[in-house]
């Protein structure tokens, strides 16, 4: 083989490994494709506690805020449904029938109690005819102005 024949194979040879090694023949690249992670969650650093109402803070409340109005109605109510039979006067209890007093009940569960009668049955189950939502509003104000008797 002549000298410049091998010459030019060795040439070809060097370009070919210089291409396949990343030489500078290849100049174009393809970029790296980068992931940007978004997080599925958000931290919530410690909250307060929850104020707890306790029985005082909701009596006083309960009763600084009395309608003279609904406690007269409530009072009417209370006669007439002759709820001093079993619970006395003024709501204190007798054996027939537990304070009304000491009644942790609020408005509401009062007067769902009223309509359905409770645990009591149906000596306790009044219809709208007898004790309305408003009657029941003020039958329930009228047991809230006992507590300051």
């Amino acid at each position: 083989m002549k000298r410049s024949t091998l010459l030019a194979l060795m040439g070809i040879m060097m370009m070919m490994v210089a291409t396949a090694c990343g030489g500078a023949a290849n100049t174009s690249t393809t970029p790296i494709a980068t992931f940007t992670l978004i997080p599925t969650y958000v931290f919530v650093g410690p909250t307060d506690a929850p104020a707890v109402a306790t029985a005082a803070a909701t009596l006083s409340s309960q009763t600084s805020a009395l309608d003279p109005q609904a406690v007269e109605r409530g009072k009417g109510r209370y006669e007439a449904l002759e709820c001093a039979t079993c619970h006395g006067a003024a709501g204190e209890g007798t054996d027939d029938g537990a304070s009304l007093i000491t009644s942790t009940l609020n408005e509401t569960d009062f007067i769902s109690f009223m309509r359905s009668g409770g645990s009591i049955g149906p000596d306790h189950q009044y219809s709208t005819n007898r004790l309305s939502e408003t009657g029941g509003k003020n039958l329930y104000q009228y047991l809230l102005s006992l507590r300051n008797s």
